[in-house]
């Protein structure tokens, strides 16, 4: 299944600005692309997320928040998502720290779910990069010019 490509204006996600992940010109490569697109799909998956464990944690914070969280988090995971393409190591390393380090208040148990979700957001993230022809692990260095044609 291809899909399709629009090569115009692309919309942006309602609360994660693609402007969160470059500072200059030459940071708008494909691998920030594809950070802002985690974050996209983490932030929807907690959203849509029913775990109990999660339920104090979500009232907690408004869309904003989470929106925040959800790019912090996908930017973390950065480094290992370049591990992972310089062969430095075959999985994506997801910490506790990653969690704490930003919500200090979270239980385990919230961590813990947050660290799961950030999984299930990258596995649907890696099932739409699999049909995408964009290449954006493979091209990672290379300049992206989603950021340029977002709203």
């Amino acid at each position: 299944m291809k899909m399709p490509v629009n090569l115009e204006k692309m919309e942006s996600h309602p609360h994660i600005r693609t402007t969160w992940f470059y500072i200059d010109e030459d940071e708008k490569t494909k691998l920030n692309w594809l950070v802002y697109e985690y974050a996209c799909e983490l932030y929807d998956v907690i959203r849509s997320s029913r775990k109990k464990a999660l339920k104090a944690w979500k009232a907690e914070r408004n869309d904003e928040q989470i929106a925040e969280y959800s790019a912090y988090y996908a930017k973390r995971m950065r480094k290992s998502l370049i591990d992972l393409l310089e062969g430095r190591s075959k999985v994506i390393d997801a910490l506790g720290a990653f969690v704490t380090d930003y919500v200090h208040s979270t239980t385990y148990d919230a961590s813990d779910a947050l660290i799961e979700l950030g999984g299930d957001a990258w596995g649907k993230l890696m099932g739409i990069c699999s049909v995408c022809p964009q290449r954006c692990l493979q091209e990672a260095n290379r300049l992206s010019d989603f950021f340029d044609r977002t709203d």
